[in-house]
C-alpha cells in the first residue's frame, strides 16, 4: 500500500501545484506580446479541463471591435491594414484560426481558411490584402475581383487570362513581363504593342511582320544573322553576305547602271520582287 500512497500523494501535490501555478507547471511557451500581461493568469483564457474557449477570447476581443479598436478601447487608424472580418464569421471557434504560446514575436494566426468566409466577404480581397496589391499598370487598370486571376491558396502562379485584358501599348505588357524582355536593339526601340509580334498564349514563335521593312521572298529566306551581323542593333544590316560580297563590287555593279547612291539597299529593293534584284 505504501507505493500507492506515495503515488497518490505525489499526484495530489502536482495537481495542486498545477492549479496554483499553471504558468509555471503547464506553460507550453511564451505568450504573444499582446498577451504578456496574462502570463500569470492562465484562467483568463483557459477553463479547467476544457482548454481555450471562444467565450474566454471574446470577453476581451469583441468581434465588432476587432480591426477597429484595441482591447483597451483605443481606435485603430483606418490605414493600419487591419480589416474586420470577424463579424462575418461570428460563431466560428477562435482557436480554429488563432493560437498562442509561440513566442512574443510570433503571429497569432494559425490555420485561417478563406472558405470559412461568406461569399460577400470573400469577393472583397483588397480589404485585407491592400498592402500586397502590386503598383503596376495592369493592377491599377483592372477593377474586377482578385479571383479572376488568383486563387485563395496562393498568389502565384496566377491564372490571368489575357483575353480579358486588351493592352493599348507595349508598356502595359512590359509592366508584368519586364524580366522576359530581350535586351537587344529591336526590343529597346520597338514601341508598338507586344501583340503586334506576339500572342498572349506564348512568346515564341513570334509573328513579327518583316515585310514592313523588307519582304523575305523565296530568294531571301536567310537567317537573321546573315543580314543583321550586329545582334545588338537590328537597324543595321548588310547585303554583302549574299550580293557581290563586298562594298567595292556593289559599287561597281551600281555605277554600271548610273547609280551612285547605293548605301541604303532597302530604299530601292524593299519588296524583293522578281526583277528588282540580281544575284
Amino acid at each position: 500500500m505504501k507505493p500507492l500512497f506515495v503515488f497518490l500523494l505525489c499526484a495530489i501535490i502536482l495537481a495542486a501545484l498545477a492549479l496554483a501555478f499553471p504558468h509555471v507547471m503547464l506553460n507550453p511557451g511564451q505568450l504573444l506580446k499582446g498577451h504578456e500581461k496574462l502570463k500569470t493568469s492562465c484562467m483568463s483564457c483557459h477553463e479547467p479541463f476544457g482548454g481555450t474557449t471562444s467565450a474566454r477570447c471574446i470577453s476581451c476581443h469583441k468581434p465588432g471591435d476587432i480591426g477597429i479598436r484595441t482591447v483597451a478601447g483605443e481606435r485603430i487608424p483606418a490605414d493600419s491594414g487591419k480589416t474586420n472580418v470577424h463579424k462575418a464569421i461570428a460563431g466560428k471557434s477562435c482557436t480554429g484560426c488563432h493560437s498562442d504560446h509561440k513566442g512574443a514575436k510570433a503571429t497569432a494566426l494559425r490555420t485561417f481558411r478563406h472558405l470559412d468566409l461568406p461569399p460577400e466577404i470573400l469577393k472583397k480581397c483588397i480589404d485585407c490584402h491592400r498592402e500586397r496589391k502590386p503598383e503596376d499598370e495592369i493592377h491599377r487598370s483592372l477593377s474586377s475581383g482578385c479571383a479572376q486571376c488568383h486563387t485563395t491558396d496562393r498568389w502565384k502562379p496566377a491564372t490571368f487570362d489575357h483575353r480579358n485584358f486588351n493592352p493599348s501599348s507595349g508598356k502595359q505588357c512590359i509592366s508584368c513581363h519586364k524580366e522576359e524582355k530581350p535586351n537587344d536593339a529591336l526590343h529597346k526601340e520597338y514601341l508598338a504593342a507586344c501583340g503586334s509580334c506576339h500572342s498572349t498564349s506564348r512568346w515564341k514563335p513570334a509573328t513579327f511582320n518583316h515585310d514592313r521593312y523588307f519582304r523575305l521572298d523565296g530568294d531571301h529566306r536567310a537567317s537573321c544573322r546573315t543580314c543583321h551581323t550586329d545582334p545588338a542593333n537590328y537597324k543595321t544590316y548588310t547585303c554583302y553576305n549574299c550580293h557581290e560580297h563586298s562594298a567595292a563590287n556593289i559599287a561597281a555593279e551600281h555605277r554600271e547602271e548610273g547609280i551612285y547612291r547605293y548605301d541604303n539597299c532597302m530604299k530601292c529593293h524593299r519588296s524583293g520582287k522578281t526583277g528588282e534584284h540580281e544575284d
